[in-house]
């Protein structure tokens, strides 16, 4: 239960969260380029918040890495087409349900259901919506694997830069 009581805390914050102000807007500008700022700003303030919170953890921690800190402002950029609903409802899947999110979710666009599939496949999706914004290797690699327990990178650099995200992402 602590899950969801964790989970509403979330959605209560996400609807009551300010927009981030301009020297929090600079920092994440002066990181990401133009390009991939504008694509940042896409994505609703709840997960702005999430990702730089991110961000400033990586900070503190003595990360100054690029790849690292871009894909700690982007890594959830393919979500934000999905509301606080489907939102609920992904939660209430995977909570009680194996494999409910992938049986509700569908490839198509058009579909009602194509949110599920955006929340199931957000780290690719989200690979590809970055890429177009001019960010490069191996930020790209860091946001298609944030949610794998145990990706297989040959570079150690990388290794470290993914469990460094993950717990972080995790935590917020």
């Amino acid at each position: 239960m602590a899950g969801l009581k964790y989970r509403a805390r979330q959605f209560w914050l996400a609807v009551r969260t300010a927009p981030l102000a301009a020297s929090e807007n600079a920092r994440v500008r002066a990181c990401l380029g133009e390009r991939a700022f504008a694509l940042y700003q896409t994505m609703p303030r709840g997960d702005q918040r999430h990702a730089l919170a991110i961000f400033d953890g990586l900070v503190a921690q003595g990360h100054c890495a690029p790849p690292l800190l871009q894909a700690a402002l982007l890594h959830d950029v393919a979500k934000r087409e999905l509301g606080l609903g489907y939102r609920a409802a992904v939660v209430l899947l995977t909570k009680f349900s194996a494999d409910g999110l992938a049986r509700a979710a569908r490839a198509q666009p058009n579909d009602w259901r194509y949110p599920f599939y955006i929340s199931l496949h957000h780290p690719r999706l989200g690979a590809q919506l970055a890429a177009q914004a001019d960010i490069v290797e191996p930020t790209l690699t860091l946001i298609r694997a944030h949610q794998d327990a145990l990706p297989h990178f040959a570079d150690a650099q990388l290794v470290e830069w993914h469990r460094a995200l993950k717990v972080l992402d995790d935590l917020n």
